[in-house]
């Protein structure tokens, strides 16, 4: 599932970053579609959803009687990594999207110490972890991305989608949680220092 999304998303990043025409496009039209339920905008249908995997596991998240009626917890973590990298994407030339380079945890440490405010920043990445619903959660999310993207710190958003889909079911999400304390406060440093510089090609 995580290959999924970031083949997907580094085929569409690679393409803006060359400022093909096409996927300038794309690319609006996701930023546009943040916080829509998936399926709602035609135009986003083959952006979002051609292709997309089963569940994480092989198991579906709804019942047989609700399953084809409402989006499945995958399918919404899966379309609000899409459409928040747009956000983050949008006028940079630097891919934002880097796998296995930061989790969100080690992002938004970075983001405190970048922008002088650490408590405020670990604040929001708080309410985000404590968030009751997804569009809590996904407005939260936003405002974090929104400042990432304002320093340009860079996210795995592979692993992101999958941490979005664990919270939504709650079948993990203690382990997300405690996996982004862990990145938050251990080595903060050690990812974005040593890192080098990616294209935004698949490899």
């Amino acid at each position: 599932m995580e290959e999924y999304i970031h083949r997907g998303i580094s085929r569409r990043q690679a393409a803006y970053l060359r400022r093909e025409s096409s996927a300038l496009a794309d690319m609006a039209k996701l930023r546009r579609g943040i916080g829509a339920p998936p399926g709602r905008l035609p135009e986003l249908w083959a952006l979002t959803l051609d292709g997309l995997p089963a569940s994480p596991g092989g198991f579906s998240d709804r019942g047989p009687s609700d399953a084809e009626a409402e989006p499945t917890a995958w399918e919404m973590a899966a379309y609000d990594a899409m459409t928040v990298h747009a956000l983050h994407q949008q006028s940079r030339v630097q891919p934002m999207h880097r796998r296995d380079f930061t989790s969100l945890g080690r992002a938004v440490r970075r983001l405190g110490a970048s922008a002088g405010a650490e408590d405020a920043v670990r604040s929001r990445f708080h309410v985000i972890g404590t968030a009751q619903d997804h569009d809590a959660r996904l407005t939260y999310l936003r405002g974090l991305i929104g400042q990432l993207r304002a320093f340009q710190i860079p996210l795995d958003y592979a692993r992101l989608a999958v941490d979005l889909y664990k919270l939504e079911t709650s079948r993990y999400a203690d382990r997300v949680l405690l996996s982004w304390g862990r990145d938050y406060h251990r080595n903060p440093t050690s990812t974005t220092n040593s890192a080098t510089p990616e294209t935004g090609e698949d490899q």
